[in-house]
């Protein structure tokens, strides 16, 4: 087998159940150089980065143990305005992983027929 033709996965680690996962199938969350955190989908912000499994139980439990500021090295707490909006964007995230798995493009296949049907509506 061509070494080329071997695609490494890159494997993360969530800082909550400390499971080995590929790096798609977890959320990533980011400490920008704005200081502000918010959830990255892709995986690809700028930033010091924490990563969790797609659960919103898993969540909880890092903002109640205070896992994720000590992961993302926060000088203080989360307000409790910052976590709701970390939650309904960790809440969003999960549907975009569960939607679109592997962040995979979606192809959409139309027969000729079909779109001549629409061009003439």
């Amino acid at each position: 087998m061509n070494k080329k033709s071997q695609k490494t996965v890159p494997i993360r680690t969530c800082i909550i159940t400390h499971e080995k996962r590929p790096k798609n199938e977890l959320i990533r969350l980011v400490l920008t150089p704005e200081s502000k955190v918010v959830v990255d989908i892709l995986g690809k912000a700028k930033g010091r980065g924490a990563n969790i499994t797609p659960r919103l139980d898993i969540f909880e439990l890092a903002v109640k143990k205070g896992i994720l500021e000590k992961s993302l090295k926060l000088p203080k707490r989360l307000s409790s305005k910052e976590i709701a909006v970390l939650r309904e964007q960790f809440t969003q995230g999960i549907a975009q992983k569960s939607f679109r798995r592997g962040n995979k493009a979606v192809t959409i296949k139309v027969k000729r027929t079909d779109l001549t049907k629409l061009n003439t509506v």
